[in-house]
């Protein structure tokens, strides 16, 4: 069997070394290439990721929307435009009282008006909203942090990635002063709440005052008209004897200055009266131009002095500006504990991920956290007793001031009532007196300055009387804001006074 011969030989090609090694760049161009594909998609999901949370933060975000300023006054330019719903006040007693804006305005219906309308304790409830906001602050969480960081090689022969590093991290520090950040927090809200009580019980006892002292002028100036009138009857009557030569001219010149006193302490009245209006017109929230038409004054019952007394010995339990005081010593009790938790070394841990330029992955942890060495919160504790101290020291005195402010009305009370029994001893006696002057003045027995002296001894007696009446009445009503008692008295089905029902809730409507 023949062979066949070996054809000639074909000298190889120059570059065939670099064709045998084709098929391992093709390899590892196809390697490179799915590895970049796959950071690509890597990247895309990662991006992918970080706008679904974006989104989800961005879900969760408030938004904001401006609240321009007016520019004009806001007041109520008729008496029919107040609020006029008693339930909104946490006061049973003067709640239950009927309120009718068509009929002259009675003492309470005046300070239930003043309660509902009052512009400034619209601010002292924007506080509470305040108070409630940073309440509900102190109870949240803090936020995770998340941090990344990415980088890409430059300039590099060899095989490398992209390099990347996350990290999540919890601050634990906090959650070691939450509990005592929520409950001064919470402590806070009450004194807040509390001193917005106190203040619509001042309003009452402004507006209760104020009526009492409209009320009064208009006694007052009702005997002052009446001695006018007399005194002008008078006058004519004495300028016609002196034209007709049975007098001289200086009994009508003294009835003169006697009118013209009358006058000017009418005039007095009148200025006053504009000013007391005008501070009622502002308590209640009303325009200055808006009429007033005033209930007369009711006859107060008098005062209790085993009451007062009673009531002092619970006054820590009864008035809101007591109790306001102790809810802020609670506060600041627990802003005092707070700092005291917070000398121990806050920690933070944290989850990280990471990968380098070699394309080696690594999952780990860390851990942070102070070194209270230097500072270790003392600062803080310092000023938190130092507080505390000042907010200890101001309630006894405010406690001691209470009692004593009680023990002064209740003398003044008792000196008033000694003194209208004087008034009106001598009151007959000078009546008296007053009709037999001016009898003998008829008769030429005595001189018309004679006639004119009794006659005011009268009237100045009447407005003793008058003025001993309205100081009563005054005491009358900050022996009841100083006690608790009358209108601040709560109703049987009410709350008990150290536990009352939150006033933001009750006029959370009207806010």
């Amino acid at each position: 069997m023949s062979k066949t011969p070996p054809g000639p030989s074909i000298p190889a090609p120059q570059g065939t070394p670099a064709m045998r090694h084709a098929p391992a760049h093709i390899g590892l161009r196809a390697f490179v290439t799915d590895a970049r594909r796959q950071r690509r998609r890597r990247r895309k999901v990662m991006l992918a990721g970080s706008l679904a949370a974006l989104a989800l933060l961005l879900a969760g975000c408030a938004g904001y929307a401006p609240k321009p300023l007016p520019a004009n006054a806001h007041w109520q330019d008729k008496l029919a435009a107040l609020r006029v719903n008693p339930s909104d006040i946490p006061l049973p007693r003067l709640a239950a009282q009927p309120l009718d804006l068509g009929q002259p305005l009675t003492m309470d219906a005046v300070a239930t008006l003043a309660v509902l309308n009052n512009p400034q304790l619209q601010l002292a409830r924007d506080q509470v909203g305040i108070a409630q906001a940073q309440a509900f602050a102190a109870g949240l969480l803090p936020d995770p942090q998340f941090s990344t960081t990415q980088d890409y090689p430059g300039n590099s022969a060899g095989a490398t990635s992209s390099a990347y590093n996350y990290s999540l991290n919890f601050d634990l520090g906090s959650l070691i002063t939450r509990p005592a950040a929520r409950a001064a927090a919470t402590a806070h809200v009450r004194d807040i709440d509390l001193q917005l009580l106190w203040r619509e019980w001042q309003t009452v006892g402004q507006a209760q005052l104020l009526f009492v002292q409209l009320s009064g002028l208009q006694q007052r100036d009702a005997l002052l008209r009446s001695q006018r009138d007399l005194l002008r009857r008078g006058l004519q009557r004495t300028r016609q004897a002196v034209a007709a030569g049975n007098l001289p001219r200086t009994n009508a010149d003294a009835a003169l200055v006697e009118l013209q006193a009358v006058e000017q302490r009418l005039a007095s009245d009148a200025q006053q009266r504009l000013q007391l209006e005008s501070r009622l017109h502002a308590l209640l929230g009303l325009a200055p131009n808006v009429p007033l038409q005033l209930a007369p004054l009711p006859a107060l019952p008098a005062h209790d002095t085993a009451a007062a007394h009673e009531a002092l010995a619970h006054l820590a339990a009864i008035r809101p500006d007591l109790m306001a005081l102790r809810a802020g010593y609670t506060s600041q009790e627990q802003k005092l504990r707070e700092a005291v938790l917070a000398q121990f070394p806050s920690f933070s841990v944290g989850l990280n991920r990471a990968r380098d330029t070699a394309n080696v992955n690594t999952l780990g942890f860390g851990v942070s956290f102070s070194l209270p060495i230097f500072n270790g919160s003392r600062g803080a504790i310092a000023v938190q007793r130092a507080t505390r101290q000042e907010l200890f020291d101001a309630y006894q005195l405010r406690l001691d001031q209470t009692r004593a402010d009680v023990a002064q009305v209740l003398a003044n009370l008792d000196l008033l009532q000694h003194q209208r029994h004087n008034l009106e001893t001598g009151l007959p006696q000078l009546e008296s007196a007053e009709r037999a002057a001016t009898a003998a003045l008829d008769a030429g027995a005595i001189t018309l300055p004679q006639a004119q002296a009794q006659r005011m001894a009268l009237l100045q007696q009447r407005l003793a009387l008058q003025a001993n009446a309205q100081q009563a009445a005054e005491q009358a009503v900050a022996l009841d804001l100083l006690t608790g008692t009358g209108v601040y008295r709560p109703a049987p089905a009410a709350l008990q006074p150290d536990t009352p029902k939150p006033t933001s809730e009750l006029r959370s409507k009207s806010r």
